[in-house]
């Protein structure tokens, strides 16, 4: 699986690690948990009867909808989150324990100071992120296994699309996993419903997060990482629709250029390590056009996954951008430092997020036009 070696992959490991802390400067690292911060401060309004959402514009507000402090509100909400981070956590060390791609995964994780980032906000979306995608591995691992795995994956969904709706396009995925389709059409259902109810039964506090949400993103420009927040930012000309708009488009041309899901076969067959599960899942996350680091960690370490099954140990040149990216990331925060010009990072972001996904599903291109669907079995999972 390695490029350069066992001893270089290791010492480039630590490196990329080292460079993700040191990304964050000392206002992040001194200061963490701002995300984790609105959520207790907006609980503890709601639990005391007071606007969960009408706080200073100098604060981190509250952008989640109704249902998440008619969930929390009345539990102690330290201790839930503390268990569900570290349950994560421990889940995923749990399901990759026997895989070889643990390297990839960790490197794509930490590229650009992305998943260090993430866990310094402290917001929820990294660990659903890592939990859903465990999930939806470990339930395309066993065919036995498989409808309490999908059962599982589809409850977890939908629960965190209804706080943060994006989440509701892993929902793509289950078109690809075997006699998952019905499950492609439960969870938009079951958000609308609960989006429904909380329009229904919360409208004040609906009203409340509607404008607290759009003041966030249209105001205040916290549009996310990718290509249409940088165009919202710094071209008045298009409308935040059309950014967005442009955004969908690339990934979808990109996707279909990779897959065809009009041609057999589509499903991803249990067990195959060709890299396309972890292709659908980078994709159903990278259609968020709101990218933050607490996605792009996770949407990096898919596309990484993705990359290493579907290529061989001696595919050096297709493996090489897993190098690239990281001293890319390196450069341009050395040169944003210099000159003072954070352009370079923004721009870098885009190239990269764009980028990554380029080249996976130029494999997965290159993997359809062969029908090599399946490489060998060494590629990507031990075989116990």
């Amino acid at each position: 699986m390695k490029l350069f070696g066992k001893r270089f992959d290791l010492v480039f490991l630590v490196f990329v690690a080292l460079f993700a802390v040191a990304a964050q400067g000392s206002h992040k690292l001194l200061a963490p948990f701002w995300d984790y911060s609105s959520y207790t401060s907006a609980l503890t309004r709601y639990h005391l009867g007071v606007d969960p959402y009408g706080i200073a514009a100098s604060d981190f507000p509250l952008v989640y909808p109704p249902i998440f402090l008619n969930l929390f509100a009345n539990v102690p909400f330290l201790a839930v989150y503390l268990l569900f981070a570290l349950a994560t956590l421990a889940y995923v060390v749990y399901r990759v324990r026997r895989t070889d791609f643990v390297w990839a995964a960790s490197v794509g994780f930490l590229a650009g100071g992305a998943g260090v980032g993430a866990l310094l906000t402290a917001n929820f979306a990294i660990f659903s992120h890592l939990l859903i995608v465990m999930l939806l591995y470990s339930a395309s691992r066993s065919e036995r296994r498989a409808a309490l795995g999908y059962g599982l994956a589809t409850l977890v969904i939908v629960l965190f699309a209804s706080i943060k709706i994006y989440f509701a396009a892993y929902a793509l995925v289950f078109l690809f996993l075997p006699k998952g389709i019905r499950y492609f059409f439960i969870i938009p259902i079951c958000v609308a419903c609960v989006d429904a109810a909380q329009m229904l039964l919360e409208p004040q506090l609906w009203a409340g997060f509607e404008t607290r949400l759009r003041w966030q993103v249209l105001t205040q420009h916290d549009s996310g990482l990718v290509l249409s927040g940088i165009l919202q930012q710094r071209v008045a000309s298009l409308s935040a629709l059309q950014d967005v708009l442009i955004h969908e488009a690339i990934v979808v041309a990109l996707f279909l250029y990779g897959i065809n899901p009009l041609r057999e076969p589509r499903t991803i067959g249990f067990n195959e390590v060709s890299g396309k599960l972890f292709y659908v899942i980078a994709f159903a996350i990278i259609l968020n056009p709101r990218l933050k680091e607490y996605d792009i960690g996770a949407l990096f370490a898919c596309c990484y996954i993705s990359l290493f099954q579907s290529t061989r140990p001696e595919d050096r040149a297709q493996r090489l951008i897993a190098y690239v990216v990281p001293v890319a990331f390196a450069a341009a925060w050395m040169l944003a430092r210099l000159t003072h010009v954070f352009l370079f990072l923004d721009l870098m972001w885009i190239v990269s997020v764009y980028g990554l996904f380029l080249a996976i599903s130029m494999r997965q291109r290159a993997l359809r036009k062969v029908g090599h669907a399946r490489p060998p079995s060494h590629i990507g999972i031990r075989q116990a």
